[in-house]
């Protein structure tokens, strides 16, 4: 595993990438016109925890290229706006907030977690030549040219994540696996399936349960039946999360406890500080005030501007501090309004040949490559370093322990991992 901490030196180059872009936005002449992004995803409901939250981190960047004067295409001066839709995670409604937000609105890229309802409006969004940038990254296939995506780890961090444990626990080497009935985690759950074989684990239940459930009782006896030396909680909703690991409390885990999104606000309501930092509450978000990014950094710098705004003193004040999906959907606007600043247009085609040329590019997140071919067949993936967490009690938050070169790991256990996932029928070519 290659592994190291994002260099000071690399941060600040975000940095001075992101003030150079705002920089040159700052000599343009006042906006005269606006172009809309917008957020079609579950505000409220069981997974609006992976929608809701983001919608402070694009509030910023917009606000950022906003004061500094516009944005630039076809001879004129823009101004971003945000809209949103709340779709519940419903496949008709998102094809509803779709419509409304490109017929009404216009708007030129859409956010969204995905999935279910990627499937509903990918069709109505490819037609209309509208980016959609979804948290599923497994929503990218070839026949959906506009989806963007990256930003979040899925499928990277359900890859890393047991190839950091092995590294980490080498005495733990049982590994069970759940997560709600949903395509995204029957994908999602393929690749840290193949993952966990490839790296060594021994896997003893790898199953999924009602996305009905309310009582997870049954469903942790059941894995714990298994003898398990690691649970990973997989995909599961970000409101399922505290559920399950109360029940792993209750039943006696003293393992390690994985997941691609784990919040411990909600989780310490419910049990001890001191079980969670045992089982170590592994997930693949990191925080921006993380020691690790140093200071300055354009991490910690992004998180002083959230915390002026929306946190205790700020004029948005929400009611509790910054998490791993406040920042999420931050980069994917940035490499998209990069695209269009590079093409010098907001012409789609020209956007995401745009995109598909850099090397790499600067995000909030660090250097991303543009990459994909491999698992999703089309070059449109956005590639940062993958971070890996765990819980610290010393601050009763979540700390980075590892941040991993996904490319580099992936390219020497790729046939092994592809191999299970094909198997399962997870590919991109497998799920037309």
């Amino acid at each position: 595993m290659i592994e190291g901490r994002i260099p000071g030196r690399a941060a600040r180059r975000t940095g001075i990438a992101l003030g150079l872009m705002l920089s040159a936005f700052a000599g343009m002449a006042q906006a005269e016109e606006t172009f809309c992004v917008g957020m079609n995803g579950p505000l409220s409901g069981p997974s609006a925890g992976w929608a809701l939250p983001g919608l402070t981190g694009l509030n910023l960047i917009i606000d950022q290229v906003n004061a500094a004067g516009g944005i630039e295409a076809d001879g004129k001066t823009y101004k971003v706006e945000l809209r949103q839709f709340d779709n519940e995670y419903t496949p008709s409604k998102a094809l509803q907030g779709a419509k409304e937000l490109v017929l009404q609105h216009d708007c030129k890229q859409i956010f969204g977690i995905g999935g279910t309802t990627a499937d509903a409006q990918a069709p109505f969004l490819t037609q209309a030549k509208v980016f959609y940038s979804p948290l599923i990254v497994s929503d990218i296939n070839p026949n959906r040219p506009y989806v963007l995506a990256g930003s979040d780890v899925n499928s990277r961090g359900e890859m890393i994540r047991p190839a950091y444990m092995r590294t980490a626990y080498p005495d733990k080497t049982r590994y069970a696996i759940i997560a709600q009935e949903d395509p995204g985690a029957y994908t999602g759950q393929a690749w840290e399936v193949g993952a966990a074989k490839a790296v060594g684990f021994e896997m003893v239940y790898d199953s999924f349960y009602s996305a009905e459930t309310t009582d997870f009782a049954p469903v942790i006896t059941a894995v714990l039946a298994t003898n398990p030396d690691i649970v990973s909680l997989g995909l599961s909703w970000p409101d399922f999360i505290p559920l399950l690991m109360e029940q792993l409390y209750l039943q006696g885990f003293t393992g390690v406890v994985a997941a691609n999104y784990i919040e411990h606000d909600p989780i310490l309501q419910r049990v001890p500080a001191e079980w969670l930092a045992q089982v170590r509450a592994i997930d693949s978000y990191q925080l921006f005030d993380d020691p690790w990014f140093g200071v300055p950094s354009a991490q910690h710098d992004f998180f002083r501007e959230w915390d002026a705004r929306y946190g205790e003193n700020g004029s948005d004040n929400l009611g509790r501090p910054m998490n791993g999906i406040d920042w999420l959907y931050a980069p994917m606007l940035e490499v998209y309004l990069k695209g269009v600043e590079k093409a010098g247009t907001l012409d789609a085609d020209k956007v995401l040949e745009a995109i598909r040329s850099f090397d790499h590019v600067q995000t909030i997140q660090g250097p991303a490559r543009i990459t994909g071919e491999d698992l999703w067949g089309g070059k449109n993936m956005i590639s940062p370093p993958v971070p890996t967490t765990a819980f610290d009690p010393e601050c009763n938050c979540k700390r980075v322990v590892s941040v991993t070169d996904w490319d580099v790991w992936f390219e020497l256990l790729k046939d092994e991992i592809i191999a299970e996932v094909r198997d399962r029928g997870q590919m991109w070519d497998q799920r037309q």
